[in-house]
């Protein structure tokens, strides 16, 4: 992915606009990313620096800089290295640096310091050779790592995977982001919704002209974990480019001097949604069904609208061997208690459903906030969830 200081871009009205690619600059950026790929291939089983340099060959003109560095990163993103080396670098360092250290102070007078008798020395020891000690005197520097493969790409698929990633830079500036999405159907809200929460962000969902807005806090909202959280935003873009339709707004903070900006971006699918499966809670539903309870689990084919407050998106939906109402659950152990807060506050609105929250004890909210209610509770859990202890709940709402 791009940092933000690669990304093109000019500033106009108090926007952020993206410098597109077409035309002949479009011609000219795929010139580009197939001389580096081409570079790239050429320097399997070579170090870093040796790929790197070998990259660096590629000549642009000065106004292109900006787009061989962005290219530049991508590709060595997508390249595969390893230490080569059959013994610990630290450990061969440390044994040759001590024998160095006895074989100095046992010099005498005026005799020179041999290095190579060290590095024989160590040579014989291991059986290698002593231009392979050497080698892996350091192998497991950054720089010498070596070159196994390079991901298959072609160099359109480059230059689509840098457009991308100069979208998802940007997020990494943002205070906060309003996306209005339209799926195809109920199922592709609920896949895109659960996504988001997958990837740990805090958002709130309004119903807004034939789809929904979501509102969600950006890393410049917050006092730590900045960068883990705008990471998780910026691989969250992708997600809601699955809608049919996505209108994002984006308040950023931009540049050394962090300058207030704003960053529109419109896009439409062409295409059936590629949902990824990403589910935390498998491990917990296989527990549950373990236990022979009576109650079935399914995922929730539901949103719940509080109006005026905003949507539910549950997770799950238990349903009791009585057949009576069903319970639905939604997992809140890495929100914030921001988060958990809200959605106290839809639970007392009234949503018309029994509701179950998973919350983490790290939130430090109480089970007893919701106890005088009849249908809805808190779980709060300390690492993972407990099938166990969430049933004894579930025969509380039949109670």
């Amino acid at each position: 992915m791009l940092t933000a200081d690669l990304v093109r871009a000019t500033r106009r009205g108090g926007e952020l606009k993206l410098s597109g690619l077409s035309g002949k600059n479009r011609e000219r950026a795929l010139e580009i990313a197939e001389a580096l790929l081409q570079e790239a291939n050429a320097q399997v089983g070579r170090t870093r620096d040796e790929v790197k340099d070998a990259v660096g060959q590629v000549w642009v003109e000065g106004r292109e800089k900006k787009l061989l560095d962005g290219l530049s990163k991508l590709v060595d993103d997508a390249c595969d290295f390893e230490v080569e080396t059959e013994i610990d670098p630290l450990e061969l360092r440390s044994r040759l640096f001590t024998l160095a250290t006895e074989q100095r102070r046992g010099l005498p007078a005026g005799q020179i310091f041999d290095r190579r008798e060290v590095l024989r020395s160590i040579a014989e020891q291991l059986g290698l050779s002593e231009e392979r000690v050497e080698g892996a005197l350091f192998a497991d520097l950054k720089g010498a790592h070596v070159l196994r493969r390079v991901e298959v790409m072609s160099p359109v698929a480059l230059l689509e995977r840098y457009e991308l990633s100069q979208r998802q830079a940007v997020l990494l500036r943002a205070v906060r982001v309003r996306a209005r999405v339209r799926c195809r159907s109920a199922s592709d809200y609920r896949r895109l919704f659960n996504a988001l929460k997958f990837r740990r962000l805090l958002f709130r969902l309004q119903p807004a002209d034939s789809g929904y807005l979501i509102e969600l806090d950006g890393p410049f909202s917050l006092f730590e974990s900045v960068t883990k959280y705008g990471l998780n935003l910026a691989l969250a873009l992708p997600v809601l480019e699955q809608a049919e339709e996505l209108e994002l707004e984006a308040d950023l903070r931009w540049g050394k001097s962090r300058e207030p900006l704003l960053f529109r971006y419109q896009h439409r699918s062409t295409g059936a949604p590629d949902w990824a499966d990403e589910d935390e809670l498998s491990t917990f539903v296989k527990n549950f069904e373990k236990l022979g309870s009576g109650w079935t689990v399914a995922p929730a084919e539901v949103l719940l609208e509080v109006p005026g407050l905003g949507v539910l998106v549950p997770d799950l939906c238990f349903s009791p061997p009585t057949g009576s109402e069903p319970v639905y659950f939604e997992l809140l152990g890495f929100w914030s208690r921001e988060a958990v807060w809200k959605r106290i506050e839809l639970a007392r609105a009234g949503a018309g459903a029994k509701l179950l929250f998973g919350v983490s004890e790290r939130l430090r909210v109480s089970r007893e906030v919701l106890s005088d209610l009849d249908d809805a509770a808190l779980y709060v859990f300390k690492s993972v969830l407990n099938a166990k202890a969430v049933l004894r709940l579930l025969e509380g709402f039949l109670q």
